[in-house]
């Protein structure tokens, strides 16, 4: 393919995609460096470009976009994956993801593009992206036990929890198993978060009693970044960033 027709087909591509389609890989990386130079492409990271081209002048650059074509496997995580199962309290200026090309964070925009160690067997799924094609995103069970293990990465303990608490299902007893096979900590987040959604949710109430029998006998913290704690859920022996009132208030 002629580096002209593939920058006016692919919006956002890696060097190595270019050069498998074009005629010539050496005139291809001189057409590259030339087009760079003028402004035709635009560099994001090292090997990864944003055409210019005239049919893509009107449109922004779909983050998702920026994601696949760094990494086809990369799985949209933490407060990107509630932005794409579209429950995300706030909007963020960062798109974090697990993969297994990239371990410095860059820039591009107004998106800082932060990533996180590639785990084999993290539970995803495929969405369609803003623009065009798809990406993985964690499951809603996997993003649970992400955000409320780490909120830091999810905007904060309350965007955490307004925000999961949008969804509108999942599958309580996958969720539960996540945070079994992790700690008596983590057990008593997601259980309390399942026990306050357990309606809308429908989770049965023996997921909520093995949740509390594995919590049982282990103070913990709804956010272990908070600097004080302020309430107590007495069901799972875990200490509040706020008032269990203001606390419950964050459930949607």
């Amino acid at each position: 393919m002629k580096f002209n027709e593939y920058i006016s087909t692919h919006h956002v591509f890696g060097t190595e995609a270019l050069l498998e389609e074009a005629d010539s890989r050496s005139a291809a990386r001189q057409q590259l460096k030339e087009a760079a130079a003028k402004g035709a492409v635009a560099r994001v990271r090292r090997g990864l470009y944003v055409s210019n081209a005239p049919r893509f002048a009107d449109s922004g650059v779909d983050p998702y976009e920026v994601v696949s074509a760094l990494d086809p496997d990369a799985v949209l995580s933490y407060h990107s994956a509630l932005e794409a199962h579209g429950v995300a309290h706030n909007m963020g200026f960062e798109c974090r993801f697990r993969t297994g090309v990239a371990k410095s964070p860059f820039s591009f925009g107004s998106i800082r593009y932060i990533p996180h160690p590639a785990e084999g067997g993290v539970p995803r799924q495929r969405v369609r992206g803003r623009a065009t094609g798809t990406v993985y995103v964690t499951t809603r069970e996997q993003t649970v036990f992400d955000c409320l293990k780490h909120p830091e990465w999810a905007g904060g303990i309350e965007e955490a929890v307004r925000s999961l608490s949008a969804l509108p299902y999942l599958d309580s007893g996958k969720a539960a198993g996540l945070a079994l096979a992790d700690s008596a900590s983590m057990a008593a987040r997601v259980g309390w978060l399942l026990e306050a959604k357990s309606e809308d949710w429908r989770v049965p109430p023996e997921v909520l009693d093995l949740l509390r029998s594995a919590s049982a006998g282990v103070a913990s913290k709804l956010d272990k970044r908070a600097p004080s704690s302020r309430g107590w859920a007495k069901g799972w022996s875990m200490c509040l960033p706020d008032t269990e009132e203001e606390v419950a208030s964050w459930v949607m």
